[in-house]
């Protein structure tokens, strides 16, 4: 699995360009947060996510 740089988006592909903003991928990344509801969600406002799916904390 890799995390987009730029908007922390978790992949499981082997490309190397993110799917939703065409981003770098990393596959160094700490901690993961799914979002299911980021309209009501409180963790998906903190984080400045508004679409669901596996984001990552923090991508090196």
């Amino acid at each position: 699995m890799s995390a987009c740089r730029e908007c922390r988006y978790i992949v499981q592909t082997k490309e190397k360009v993110c799917p939703k903003c065409q981003g770098e991928l990393s596959d160094k990344y700490s901690g993961m947060v799914v979002i299911l509801d980021p309209e009501r969600s409180e963790v998906a406002k903190l984080v400045g996510v508004n679409v669901v799916g596996n984001y990552a904390i923090r991508v090196k």
